[in-house]
């Protein structure tokens, strides 16, 4: 699988003109979810339980236990996600699936690139980002996904409309979806704004490793017996990463964070597949850490 695209491979380009079918054949989604009636073992032999056991018609990919709720099939999520990408006037570029299937997802590339006034050479393509899910307490949900071009560093970042995060989308009305877009560009504008402070603030490769050690590893011990990630981290934002020497990265606050970024997208220890470490990017652990030092740096120096 090839790991030299933004989403790793696990998604597949959409032309304009599709039709849903089409789509679900290109992406290798035309395939349905059924569900068979779980059984439990009692001393009089096996009884049939009230709920169902969802899964994966194709490979048999257990996806989840439903009670009352119908299989949404990938035509109908991938239906609303064309729907949603019409009132928005955004075509959907990229349609993909991981965990087996059991989540999708579909990108529109938003027209916006956002860069730090101090590097206008150091891009980062913003897409908006539609996920829905076979499992159990998930909606779609709609968020923004940063790829900076220099070296395929992404990270998820979350859109809120007034203090919610915009999740379980319910209607697709035009004034619900106008407001989600007003809320994506905010966030877009923000974005790029903080990149350009961060920019701004100069810090020495001692104030480096002090934020890291503060995020990742142990004040207890000296630098070159912290761990892997601090060391690995800090060897990037001292000019080992891709893109560290642009000006907008060079000894900042920004680079930084950069530094941290393409760590957990491309040299964080790699468990799984690939697409596993790529839902992981979205989702998981490498999401949350980078979300995290994000929120870290953006409070010690953007107060």
């Amino acid at each position: 699988m090839t790991t030299n695209t933004w989403h790793r491979g696990t998604a597949t380009e959409i032309t304009p003109g599709m039709s849903v079918s089409e789509q679900l054949e290109t992406a290798g989604l035309n395939w349905r979810v059924e569900k068979t009636p779980a059984y439990y073992r009692t001393a009089d032999g096996m009884k049939e339980s009230p709920v169902f056991a969802a899964y994966r018609d194709d490979t048999g990919a257990f996806f989840d236990i439903y009670s009352k709720r119908e299989p949404w099939q990938n035509a109908d999520i991938v239906e609303a996600f064309n729907r949603f990408c019409d009132q928005a006037d955004l075509p959907m570029t990229h349609l993909g699936a991981l965990e087996e299937g059991r989540m999708l997802y579909a990108a529109a590339q938003l027209p916006e690139m956002i860069a730090p006034a101090q590097s206008l050479n150091d891009l980062t393509q913003g897409y908006l980002l539609l996920e829905d899910s076979h499992a159990n307490g998930h909606g779609l949900r709609v968020s923004i996904y940063a790829n900076r071009l220099v070296c395929l560093n992404g990270m998820k970042i979350p859109v809120r409309v007034g203090t919610q995060i915009i999740a379980h989308l319910g209607e697709f009305n035009s004034d619900r979806v106008e407001r989600i877009l007003a809320a994506a560009r905010t966030t877009l504008i923000q974005e790029k704004q903080q990149m350009t402070e961060l920019a701004d603030v100069s810090i020495s490769k001692a104030e480096a490793a002090m934020q890291l050690i503060k995020a990742f590893g142990d004040p207890q011990l000296p630098v070159d017996e912290q761990p892997r990630m601090v060391k690995t981290a800090l060897r990037l934002f001292d000019g080992g990463g891709k893109g560290s020497t642009e000006l907008s990265a060079y000894n900042t606050a920004y680079g930084l964070l950069q530094s941290v970024t393409e760590y957990f997208n491309h040299h964080a220890v790699k468990r799984g597949s690939v697409a596993e470490q790529f839902h992981s990017v979205l989702s998981g652990s490498r999401a949350n850490n980078m979300q995290k030092f994000q929120r870290q740096v953006v409070g010690c120096y953007l107060r």
